[in-house]
């Protein structure tokens, strides 16, 4: 008996909805904590825990969501940056390891479409 599965068979998101992560940005290497509490969803500096992002994130299925990138900020944004919370970034997470996991980030941001794929790594 032959049996086919698309890869999203095999990824379970649960443990990417709560929880502590890290990545590095592209440019500079820089170490950036997350933690995400469901649909909340903050960054910070490795180094001197000042947040840089608190974001909203709405859940549109089991591996993927939308989110609104310093929509929950308490101060006030300028227009680009108001524009840019505004504007859904599109995630879908292709693959959950032990120690990470892959996701893919789709956005238009000024009438440009974007589109990066990022390894999001668990705390420990």
């Amino acid at each position: 008996m032959a049996l086919s599965f698309g890869h999203k068979n095999f990824t379970n998101c649960e443990k990417v909805k709560n929880g502590k992560f890290y990545y590095y940005t592209k440019k500079t290497r820089e170490k950036i904590n997350i933690e995400r509490l469901d649909s909340l969803q903050m960054e910070a500096n490795a180094d001197g825990g000042r947040v840089l992002f608190k974001s909203r994130i709405i859940w549109k299925g089991d591996c993927n969501y939308d989110m609104y990138i310093n929509a929950l900020s308490t101060t006030k944004l300028n227009s680009p940056d108001s524009l840019i919370a505004a504007t859904p970034s599109h995630v879908e997470i292709i693959y959950v390891g032990s120690a990470f996991y892959i996701c893919i980030v789709k956005m238009n941001v000024f009438d440009t479409n974007v589109q990066l794929r990022d390894t999001i790594y668990f705390k420990k």
